[in-house]
């Protein structure tokens, strides 16, 4: 029987007519499928109803006719929704991909130049007569410095300096910078994985 069907070739308009509709009948099947499984709980029912918003006949009648309207589209342009349904998943991968991504003041616009990280140190030794900071680079922030120098093991990493102003566009969702924001960057070829914020007023 498999044999047949795969063997099997249109002769008539009839037959063309079906076989063009026959992707879109399975897809409408499925929505339909879908949509049901997704179909609002009792309780969710129980609560519409005590607010008063449980469908009345005309609400049905207009949700069955929706439902009509999309079969149809479905079974006629099944191939536009066939390239829209992988397109939309593409989009949502790459939409989770960036989130998914860390979120770091500086951008590749904000970077300075590039920087020794011994010079770095150096030009941060904090030297305090009263001893109410670590005489360490960076002082107090120097646990987190040693952190950043220890997450810098590929030979492609560097290290680069960055100022983003106060108001400009920083991290992934481009909010405004709240304060003057300096620092150092983790950069692998041309991204940006890694920042030591020094100061931010």
């Amino acid at each position: 029987m498999m044999d047949a069907l795969l063997s099997w070739r249109p002769d008539t308009w009839l037959e063309y007519l079906i076989a063009y509709l026959s992707p879109g009948a399975l897809m409408a099947g499925y929505l339909l499928i879908k949509t049901w499984l997704e179909k609002p709980s009792d309780f969710a029912k129980s609560v519409m109803k005590m607010m008063n918003k449980e469908a009345t006949f005309l609400d049905k009648l207009k949700e069955a006719g929706v439902y009509g309207l999309g079969i149809s589209c479905v079974l006629i342009g099944w191939p536009g929704f066939v390239v829209w349904f992988f397109k939309a998943k593409q989009d949502e991968a790459h939409r989770q991909k960036r989130y998914a991504e860390p979120d770091f003041n500086c951008l590749p616009q904000h970077l300075i130049t590039k920087v020794d990280p011994i010079d770095a140190e150096t030009a941060s030794y904090v030297i305090d007569p009263l001893r109410t900071v670590p005489p360490k680079p960076f002082g107090h922030l120097n646990s987190g410095w040693a952190n950043f120098l220890a997450d810098m093991s590929d030979e492609r990493d560097e290290m680069w300096s960055f100022y983003v102003p106060k108001g400009d566009k920083c991290g992934k969702h481009g909010f405004a910078a709240s304060s003057n924001i300096t620092g150092y960057a983790k950069v692998r070829d041309g991204k940006i994985l890694g920042e030591f914020i020094t100061e931010s007023d």
